[in-house]
Parts: C-alpha cells; structure tokens; sequence
C-alpha cells in the first residue's frame, strides 16, 4: 500500500478522493485550508487510523516540507476554482493555482521518489466547436483558465528540465454528493437545490451552451488511472458526450418531479459555449465510466433529498 498527500482534500472532489483512496487501503494526508472545502466533508474520516488531516496552505512552503514526509504521491487538487471569482481577483487566482504548483513540484524535484498529479480543468481549452483532445490548442478564457495554462506549462518544464516525475488530468465538468450549490462549475448543485424549493432554474444566455458532465465517482477512477499515465504527460477526464444546459435544467425538474420552470437571463462574461471531451486517451489506461448523465443525476438528486440539506456541499 501506498501513502498519498491529497490537496484540496476537504473540498467536494478531494474528500470523494480521499475516502476512496482510504477504502483501497492506503494512507491518506488531506491538506486543506478550507478556501474552498468543508470540514464536514471528511469528518466521517477522522476515526481511521491511515488518515490524517492537517490544516494549512500549498502556499506555506515549511508546512508542505513536513507533511510531505513518507508520501509516494501527491494529488494537487488544492485551487482558486471559481471563473467569477478569478475575473474579480486574477493576482490571487494565479498567486494560488501557480505558485502552490511550484512549491509541490519543487518538493518533487528535491523527494525524487515522490510522483504528482496536478488537477487542472476543461477550461482551459476555451472556445471550440469539436471534441477537445490532449493537444487541442489551449485557449484560455479567463483569469482561472489562464493560471491553470500557466500551472501545466510548469509542470511539463519541471518534466523536461529536471525528470521530475509528474500528470495533468484536464477534468471536465463534475457533479455529486457534497458539490456546493455556488459558483460558475456548480449548475447541477444549484439547479438542484432551487428545484427542490420549488424555484425558477437561472439560465445565463440562451441555454444552448453545452458541457461534457461527470458523476463524481467516475472523476475520482480517472485520478486513480491517471497514475498509470507517463510522466510528463496530460490526459482529459470526461464521459465524450455533451448536452445543453437546458437539457440539464428539464432533466433536473423531471427527475425531481418540481414544479419549477427555467428563465433565461443575461449571459455571463467569459463563458464559453462548448466543452466536450475526447477520453480515447485515459481508456487506453483502463478507465471506464459508470454513470450515464441521468443515471448521475438520478443518484445525486436522490442523495440531496434524503438529507434535505439546507447547504449543498456539506455531508452529514
């Protein structure tokens, strides 16, 4: 068995990540300043003797040197994550989403027999018409695009100057139990919540834009693949299909069975109208996906209606 040091663990795809890796048998450092995560998400973690949790930055370079002691690998999924945000604060974003990369690679360089995954996102593909595969153009849209561009190209220099040993999964849109109901990736979250409190189901633009979702489990098995992957090299993690949101907004009524309607309002600077995978890459390394879109959906809906949560993103 292994020891991992996962990033960003308390937030919504890394407490999934931890939990697994957990379930596998291995050792388990979650690092997280709750920037983004909830405690709540991997309270249920606290009594496992493999697990440990320690509250700190990527940013604090001496509390990084300590908790790196022991570990084989690093999931690096500890980020500023939200476009609007990122447009708001773009020096924060990148000081964040760059410089927290740097100091985990610069462990790797120094801890040669530690290896590294960096999360990054869909978004920096940005605008397009076709599939988007690993060597599509990149073409960032956004202030977090941009600093996820700039973590990537980090990461490949650090390949090629110093053989450090290190991914990139390029992760499409997720959804699942503990996503928060804000901000610009969270539309399953949000149309969830207001579907069920009998709400209108917001739609920025025309609806038309169209993006290529995951259940969250199936995000997670594709980390887990990702270390299969060569060193120096980025894989897409996605399921290849992808569906309007207004698709996603009457499955969410339907599944539901809500009385809510979808009303369409002004479309938000920055977005961009399609993302869609190709994952004919990662499948070569095994990974499958389990969920179609509205099986996901039905699981997910399910789950936030048998714990009437009043906060999407916190597990109980």
């Amino acid at each position: 068995m292994a020891k991992y040091l996962v990033t960003g663990g308390a937030g919504f795809i890394g407490s999934h990540l931890c939990e697994k890796l957990i379930e596998l048998g291995h050792d388990v450092v979650c690092l997280d300043n709750f920037y983004n995560g909830n405690l709540n998400n991997i309270r249920g973690l606290f009594n496992n003797e493999r697990f440990l949790f320690v509250e700190g930055s990527v940013l604090d370079v001496p509390l990084l040197t300590g908790v790196v002691r022991g570990v084989d690998h690093i999931f690096h999924l500890a980020a500023q994550i939200h476009v609007e945000k990122s447009i708001i604060r773009p020096t924060e974003t990148l000081e964040i989403n760059f410089m927290g990369t740097k100091n985990l690679l610069d462990i790797c360089r120094a801890n040669r027999n530690i290896s590294m995954t960096l999360a990054s996102s869909a978004e920096v593909y940005g605008a397009g018409t076709e599939k988007h595969c690993e060597v599509s153009p990149v073409k960032p849209q956004s202030p977090y695009a941009a600093s996820k561009v700039s973590a990537e190209s980090l990461c490949t220099s650090y390949f090629y100057t110093y053989g450090t040993d290190v991914r990139i999964v390029r992760n499409f849109n997720t959804f699942g139990p503990r996503q928060k109901s804000t901000g610009y990736g969270s539309v399953i979250a949000i149309f969830t919540k207001r579907a069920l409190e009998g709400k209108p189901l917001i739609v920025y633009g025309d609806g038309e834009q169209t993006r290529d979702y995951q259940y969250v489990d199936d995000v997670i098995n594709g980390y887990l693949v990702s270390e299969k992957v060569p060193k120096g090299q980025i894989v897409n993690t996605g399921v290849g299909e992808d569906h309007t949101i207004n698709k996603i907004a009457n499955l969410v009524i339907s599944i539901s069975k809500s009385s809510s309607t979808v009303v369409h309002v002004d479309p938000r600077p920055g977005e961009v109208r399609k993302l869609l995978s190709d994952v004919t890459k990662i499948k070569q390394y095994g990974h499958v996906n389990s969920y179609t879109l509205k099986q996901g959906l039905k699981k997910y809906i399910s789950w936030v209606s048998k714990y009437n949560l009043d906060s999407l993103g916190v597990m109980k």
